[in-house]
């Protein structure tokens, strides 16, 4: 048998021991060149289309055009591109010197560094709502959760459709009616919303059929003697106090939500999607031009003078707001700085017995605007994004206060069925969409520590 030479020897050997040669001659790293640099591709990321780029220059692309397209074929992606392992594991094995040299350039070039940066933020941002594809979602946490907020929906549009076709509106309250014209039942029914103890004197207030005409009459002498018998000093200046703000509107004041929407209805869908999207911004609202009415109760509420008083305390608190001390001023605005979604659920908690199923979903969606707002704070830390926090802010505060006066000039043009839609999506259903919201905070959380 004919021995080969021992040059050829070597080179067969050679060519077993080298997987590039020994499987494929021809290849070359031509052959794995990105379509945009036109160098070997680094961290190859393969679109929809079948086109596959260096993820850096995919992001500078992207960062350039802010297009979500294929720099070639111009076809739109879906999702956010993943880098594409295989391709990338083949790459490194077959041309690992050109891969090595390619990653140090890379490195060195902060616009490569934080076009990446960039990138993968918009990516993240963009996880909880890309699309469905044909294969079973993993750890999705808002099919449930979606559907219930569509029930819901729906039959809060029927209701609200009902409610605005049988004409029974907020103008039947007694926030609406004069107090001349008020019945002995609507008397009754004025007197149970000053408090608990006001159901003390109901019976007596019936059997006197005291009706608006009459209540306007009455004096402290007239409750202190039979038959109405006020012997109690506090609960007769309650009732006093609220009278004279009755004789100055010639209306009801009012004690509710419902009752102060009716009166305000645009102020009140201002100061609900206010609160939801900037607390501070609301409550600093709230001081400057409704410092009286509204936020001296708020304060007085949240931040009370004396901790389990009696219920007369609270009565004669609530009836003669003073100017706030610095004790209530300080634990305030430590509140007010660092959880002020907590007292939005502080108020909505003392107002439980009037508004049940109101106030649950209040502090529920308190708690979870706080988590998410933690979790911003997370992001904006971890990414070590600290210096942009001023710039943030000043573009929420003039994106809000745009809105706002957006919503100022056409309000009147907006009908009342379209604001009552948005204020009862606000109030009911945000909660369920934040739950969803926090369900994937958590889980992108989970799956950038794994």
């Amino acid at each position: 048998m004919e021995q080969l030479p021992q040059n050829d020897l070597n080179t067969e050997s050679h060519r077993e021991d080298d997987p590039v040669t020994s499987t494929s001659p021809q290849i070359s790293v031509s052959e794995f060149s990105c379509h945009c640099c036109y160098d070997i591709l680094v961290n190859p990321t393969t679109l929809n289309c079948g086109h596959s780029f260096c993820r850096h220059c995919l992001a500078l692309w992207w960062a350039s055009s802010k297009k979500t397209e294929c720099p070639e074929c111009r076809d739109k992606w879906e999702g956010f591109p993943k880098v594409n392992i295989l391709l990338r594991d083949a790459i490194e094995k077959l041309f690992p010197d050109a891969i090595r040299m390619r990653v140090e350039d890379i490195q060195q070039n902060n616009d490569i560094i934080q076009s990446l940066a960039a990138f993968q933020k918009y990516g993240s941002d963009q996880i909880p709502f890309a699309p469905h594809t044909g294969r079973a979602p993993q750890q999705r946490g808002g099919g449930f959760f979606s559907g219930v907020l569509t029930a819901l929906t729906g039959v809060a549009v029927v209701l609200l459709v009902y409610h605005w076709s049988s004409k029974e509106s907020e103008h039947d309250l007694l926030v609406h009616k004069a107090v001349a014209r008020w019945t002995a039942e609507e008397v009754v029914l004025w007197l149970e919303q000053l408090g608990p103890w006001a159901s003390l004197y109901r019976d007596r207030f019936l059997s006197e059929r005291v009706n608006g005409r009459l209540l306007l009459t009455l004096t402290e002498e007239d409750f202190s003697r039979a038959p109405y018998s006020i012997e109690n000093s506090i609960h007769r200046r309650a009732i006093l106090m609220e009278l004279e703000q009755v004789k100055a509107l010639g209306v009801k004041p009012p004690q509710n939500l419902w009752e102060y929407k009716a009166v305000n209805p645009g102020r009140s869908l201002f100061l609900l999607y206010a609160l939801k999207s900037s607390p501070r911004l609301g409550l600093l609202y709230l001081y400057l031009f409704d410092y009286t009415d509204t936020f001296l109760p708020f304060i007085h509420t949240i931040c009370p003078l004396q901790e389990g008083g009696s219920s007369e305390d609270i009565i004669t608190r609530l009836l003669d707001l003073r100017e706030p001390t610095w004790k209530q001023w300080r634990e305030f605005l430590v509140k007010y700085s660092f959880l002020p979604y907590q007292l939005i659920a502080e108020f909505a908690w003392d107002w439980l017995e009037v508004h049940y199923w109101t106030s649950r979903f209040l502090i529920v969606n308190a708690m979870l605007l706080s988590v998410l707002e933690l979790f911003s704070f997370w992001r904006i830390w971890s990414r070590s994004e600290l210096k942009t926090v001023p710039q943030r802010m000043w573009s929420h505060f003039w994106k809000v206060s745009t809105q706002g006066l957006f919503v100022a000039m056409f309000w009147p043009l907006i009908p009342q069925f379209v604001c009552n839609c948005l204020f009862y999506w606000a109030l009911y259903f945000n909660p369920i969409i934040n739950i969803d919201l926090v369900v994937k905070e958590v889980r992108r959380l989970e799956t950038q520590v794994l």
